[in-house]
């Protein structure tokens, strides 16, 4: 088979397909792609989004997207159908598209990509890669988050036969000089001592306050689909734990094996820590009473399998049966936020508002030659409207770097030198106007122009699709602990790694080990549901009430039923449950 050839350079300015006008894609793409076509090097020329939301999106596009072709097609998850793979097709095709952007869910990011990569197009896609409903509720599910990405990487690798083109997923922590300095400071040691990256704390706080009626019936960044913050934010420290122990790794020390042990803490959890009662006491001169839908106990039935808000994750790395290094990510949506209020408007910002505030960290070590500290935490959530924005604690662009090193055995003047973001600026000649962490997620953008015209190679890509292969499979892993653990097995899940050559850059190639995915004998919700007679496709009746929950307290008293499962909610139906008899 001859090698694979890079296409002549498309035409300028490159065309952009965006699958999801969602608020993320609002905030960064869609801006983005505008500074593109105002420098005439790329534009927007379609996009797509559900028909449920084709009134909202088209007047947003009347404003924002003048020149834009909109595109509605139904919602899907794991399969497109075929007459909208038609209807796509015809778009890309009459349009001259040469780069797909998938921002919508990422429930839905698998076929959009398999799609594009069928049509031979570059594709741009968020994190994560995908995720699965349920994926905290059923071992199937969970691994489904790791045969998601080989079947997309198993396509991919296919076209490179015939084609060279990217399938770069956003994550944008890749292109913040912050973070792949960092790796610079790791590699360094590597090279002069040959130690790697022996420990990692990682930390990240969305500073959110959903209050429960939203987290009922919230979907977007949603808990009620059975995953959450792992799915959401999540994916962008499981990557950047890797990348950082990446840069740690040779060939001699680099791990075989990944150890994975997750706890997580769902919305019952929380409603245990801080209650209806006490939100109500706190938030009661403020309208929360008239707010609140639910009851305490129909809160308790609604959450019971959802998602998970906060999560610790504890990672062992083994090479030949040793523990080379140990990892604690700590993610978190629960946290000092700034939010005071019961009402979020007509048209709340799901994305950054909703008083919204974030606090990361990380301490990364080589052994006994250097700790790294990466310390960035915001006291506004009114981000747009600080001003001025500085880097000082609490800012809006508060970011800053610590190097701790053993001077004496380095040959170096100091032990600790800080950076701050104007030091990044200047080290990496990158310097970004307005929010630092959002201006570096145009980076993606920017290093797709390059690659398409010839001056960075797929070799030299910051975040294409080959070399993501560790951090989806530690996401599947998480959520295949966690149930385990629920499910009273052993919740350590295994990751077995190998690598495409025995050179530095080898790609690390993961698999959960097939061992672990063993189905659990009862979900959660049956083992704190009452006794209840055998199941069997004789006595189940499906219960749909449109209504909602008094509708639905009325359907199931008529039916007769004895008992039911744990309710599916969704926008379209209503409530659903099987209903025993």
């Amino acid at each position: 088979m001859s090698p694979a050839t890079v296409d002549m350079a498309p035409k300028q300015p490159v065309r952009f397909l965006l699958v999801g006008v969602g608020p993320h894609a609002k905030r960064t793409f869609v801006k983005h792609l505008r500074d593109l076509k105002a420098e005439d090097r790329g534009e927007m020329v379609a996009a797509i989004d559900i028909a449920a939301k084709k009134s909202e999106i088209e007047e947003y596009a009347t404003e924002n997207l003048p020149d834009v072709e909109l595109v509605f097609v139904p919602f899907f998850r794991e399969t497109m159908p075929e007459e909208v793979q038609n209807q796509l097709t015809e778009v890309v095709k009459r349009l001259e598209v040469d780069c797909v952007i998938v921002s919508t869910e990422p429930e839905c990011h698998k076929p959009y990509g398999l799609w594009a990569i069928g049509l031979g197009l570059h594709v741009i896609m968020d994190k994560p890669i995908t995720t699965r409903r349920d994926a905290c509720n059923s071992i199937k599910q969970a691994a489904g988050i790791a045969d998601d990405y080989n079947e997309l990487l198993h396509a991919y690798e296919e076209l490179q036969t015939r084609k060279t083109t990217f399938f770069l997923i956003n994550s944008h922590r890749r292109y913040h000089p912050g973070y792949y300095g960092t790796a610079d400071f790791i590699s360094d040691i590597r090279k002069k001592t040959g130690c790697p990256v022996t420990s990692l704390i990682s930390t990240h706080c969305d500073g959110q306050w959903r209050l429960p009626s939203e987290v009922v019936e919230q979907h977007y960044h949603p808990f009620k689909y059975g995953y959450g913050k792992v799915s959401h934010s999540g994916y962008h420290f499981l990557d950047t734990a890797y990348r950082f122990f990446k840069a740690g790794w040779n060939p001699e020390k680099r791990p075989d094996e990944i150890e994975i042990v997750s706890t997580f803490v769902r919305p019952n959890d929380f409603m245990g820590a801080f209650t209806n009662e006490e939100h109500s006491r706190i938030l009661g001169d403020r309208g929360y009473d008239e707010s609140c839908k639910y009851t305490a106990d129909e809160l308790r039935w609604l959450m019971e399998d959802m998602g998970e808000m906060d999560a610790m994750l504890q990672i062992t790395f083994k090479q030949r049966g040793q523990t080379m290094a140990v990892a604690q990510l700590n993610l978190f949506h629960t946290g000092f936020a700034r939010r005071s209020w019961v009402d979020q408007g007509a048209t709340p910002d799901l994305y950054k508002g909703c008083g919204r505030v974030k606090h990361e960290a990380h301490e990364i070590r080589s052994g006994p030659f250097q700790t790294v500290v990466i310390d960035s935490r915001q006291a506004n959530d009114k981000h747009d409207r600080s001003k001025p924005s500085t880097a000082e604690l609490g800012s809006d662009n508060h970011f800053e770097i610590q190097t701790w090193r053993n001077c004496n055995i380095l040959g170096e003047q100091e032990p600790l030198k800080v950076y701050t973001v104007s030091d990044l600026d200047r080290r990496y000649n990158s310097k970004l106007p307005g929010i630092y962490a959002e201006n570096t997620k145009r980076g993606i953008l920017w290093e797709a122009l390059d690659f398409l015209d010839g001056s960075k190679g797929v070799d030299d890509l910051a975040s294409n699709l080959p070399d993501h292969s560790v951090p989806a499979s530690l996401m599947s892993a998480a959520y295949i602990s966690h149930v385990r653990r629920t499910a009273g097995l052993n919740p350590i899940t295994h990751i077995d790694i190998a690598y495409s050559s025995q050179c530095e850059n080898g790609v690390a190639r993961a698999t959960v080990r097939a061992a672990d995915l063993i189905q659990q004998p009862s979900s959660p919700s049956e083992r704190s549901m009452p006794i209840t007679p055998a199941v069997s496709n004789s006595n189940i009746q499906t219960l749909q009430a449109p209504g909602g929950l008094g509708e639905f307290s009325k359907a199931f008293e008529a039916s007769g039923a004895v008992d039911y499962t744990v309710p599916i909610i969704n926008a379209e139906d209503g409530i659903q449950v099987q209903a025993i008899h």
